[in-house]
């Protein structure tokens, strides 16, 4: 095994080590030789002969590195594939892979988002960087095996990977520099390269990551702060004082005008009411429920007021008393930090005849707005498109209406609210256009930004379309729905379900087939498009459906329809048929 201190390399001495060695073909371990280069037919020439081919083509040092790792030559941890697209599922997903060739301690101190680190703790760690990255470009940005071109045309426009040159390199180090800088992966260097590369310097940690995060701005770095040691003292119980939760106490949000501001009526007793109204044009009677949810649970997490809606709403607030118009002004700050409202209107009322007044109202407020939100369709209600998933997938964007909320938990009012009222540039409204087809409700606006956002790949799309025009699904799906043709059925698979289905099929195979792609036959579903009405219209809904996890079929409500099996039911495609037989199914 190599060591850093006054490491001497050649190829020919690592060409030679590896000769006889016999190397399995399509082994999917051998990420780099599948999509780089494959060095077999070179090792069988002989060390003179990897050496002259490296003097060429250096990215040969990745190969045979690899297959140094595969012999046992050198160690090294790869993530297998489930693990490397969970990384994908997180907020934010990772979206640039980080290596640095030397250990860096400094790295301890801070925290990172979207960033995935590894360190060169052993000489063929740059391995598992390299499977991570190209797993990532083929995935996500759909690049082809030994297409060096697009990968490199990849590297230089979209930051998905860096390596750091954070000590003085040796012989061995200097290879791999001009492996790296041959596949235009970019370089920073704490230290001097010399003119032949082309490497960013860096002046320590804080400026590298201060240099990162101005070429891709969704990364998050953070310095963390000095651990402090807990007092040995028991921490006595904080103060507590409490508002409503009696009868009279409600809590509401409305779309209605107001004078901009904070009002309080009354002073703080047992019984409140909290009345926000807002007066901007695009909040409507529906978005307020939304608006009204993301509120509760901003307040469930504040520093010292909370709010808690048992039978009947709650005020808390831990610490000192503190006047009631501190507590408005409290909901109001942060009803403006989180959206760009022009016109709120915070009313904290504590007087019980008034509230006794005003209760019957907000209650007919609500029915009407629950009778609104049933009403909906796709026919009256805006569009919306979400590309955030662009962070890591070429691909990656939603297309959203009522009846078709993306893929991930979030909502269809929670996209709304994003792009009417935040600076968000991921989320924004759009023109459905007409209508082209009706069941699998295609529209020549949906068609239009799947062109934009694909740069021309995808071209049409059905946001109801299973079988003919889906759209990709993205690494957040919470489900993936897929047509089984001898059944003329739908089978769904979640996330958390760590089973197989009936023709032995998984979640995580399914997604590593489908994301970023147009796949006829497979799209990401989330739980509330599976209980939308419209769901999957243009291939039969939930008519169709035969099988889900039984966790899932509780989870949207389906227990009563029949035809539905579960892994209860059946674990394989005879005793699915034979269930679907039973029950009366068409196939």
């Amino acid at each position: 095994m190599m060591t850093r201190t006054g490491r001497s390399f050649s190829i020919k001495r690592l060409a030679r080590a590896l000769q006889g060695f016999s190397l399995p073909r399509n082994d999917p371990r051998l990420v780099i030789n599948h999509h780089l280069l494959d060095v077999a037919p070179i090792l069988d020439r002989g060390p003179e002969a990897v050496e002259a081919a490296y003097e060429s083509n250096p990215l040969i040092l990745f190969s045979l590195l690899e297959v140094s790792r595969f012999a046992s030559l050198f160690s090294g941890e790869l993530i297998e594939e489930r693990r490397f697209v969970q990384l994908f599922r997180r907020r934010p997903p990772v979206s640039t892979f980080l290596h640095f060739l030397h250990p860096e301690p400094q790295l301890e101190h801070y925290g990172t988002s979207g960033i995935f680190i590894s360190q060169a703790e052993e000489p063929s760690e740059i391995v598992s960087f390299l499977h991570n990255l190209l797993r990532y470009a083929e995935i996500f940005f759909l690049c082809e095996p030994r297409d060096i071109f697009s990968l490199s045309s990849l590297l230089r426009s979209h930051l998905l990977a860096a390596v750091v040159v954070n000590d003085e390199p040796d012989e061995f180090d200097l290879h791999l520099v001009r492996a790296l800088h041959h596949l235009n992966i970019p370089l920073f260097s704490q230290v001097d390269l010399g003119s032949y590369y082309n490497y960013i310097p860096v002046q320590g940690i804080d400026d590298l990551f201060d240099k990162l995060r101005r070429l891709r701005p969704t990364l998050g770095t953070h310095r963390l702060p000095e651990t402090k040691r807990e007092s040995a003292k028991s921490v006595g119980i904080p103060e507590r004082h409490e508002y409503g939760g009696t009868y009279l106490s409600f809590y509401c949000v409305r779309a209605m005008g107001g004078i901009d501001g904070v009002e309080v009526r009354g002073k703080p007793t047992e019984d409140v009411g909290l009345i926000v109204d807002l007066g901007d044009t695009d909040v409507d009677i529906t978005l307020t429920a939304y608006i009204e949810d993301e509120l509760y649970l901003l307040f469930k997490h504040h520093q010292w007021l909370h709010f808690e809606r048992g039978e009947f709403f709650k005020l808390t607030v831990r610490g000192p008393d503190r006047p009631a118009e501190e507590l408005g002004r409290a909901i109001y700050d942060q009803l403006k930090h989180q959206f760009s409202l022009q016109q709120v209107s915070v009313k904290l009322i504590f007087d019980a005849l008034r509230l006794q007044t005003l209760k019957p109202t907000i209650a007919a407020y609500q029915e009407e707005r629950r009778q609104a939100l049933d009403r909906r369709s796709d026919f009256d209600a805006p569009f919306f498109a979400c590309t955030y998933c662009q962070r890591y997938s070429r691909n990656g964007f939603c297309l959203i209406s009522v009846n078709h909320p993306p893929q991930c938990e979030l909502s269809y009012d929670a996209i709304r609210a994003t792009a009417l009222f935040t600076d968000s540039t991921e989320m924004f409204s759009i023109k459905k256009g007409e209508l082209l087809d009706r069941s699998n409700m295609r529209f020549t606006g949906t068609d239009k930004f799947a062109r934009i956002l694909s740069q021309g790949r995808i071209r049409e799309v059905g946001l109801q379309s299973l079988s003919v025009w889906p759209l990709p699904v993205t690494a957040y799906a919470q489900n993936i729905a897929y047509m089984k043709e001898e059944l003329g059925g739908i089978f769904i698979i979640s996330s958390d379900y760590d089973g197989y289905t009936p023709d032995q099929k998984t979640f995580w195979e399914l997604l590593r087939k489908g994301v970023g792609r147009q796949v006829p036959g497979i799209i990401g579903v989330s739980d509330a498009h599976i209980r939308s009405p419209e769901f999957l219209a243009g291939d039969g809904g939930i008519s169709r459906v035969v099988w889900m996890p039984s966790a899932l079929k509780k989870r949207v409500g389906l227990q009563k329809v029949l035809h539905i099996a579960t892994e209860r039911d059946c674990s394989n495609m005879m005793s699915l048929k034979s269930y679907l037989r039973e029950r009366g199914f068409r196939f």
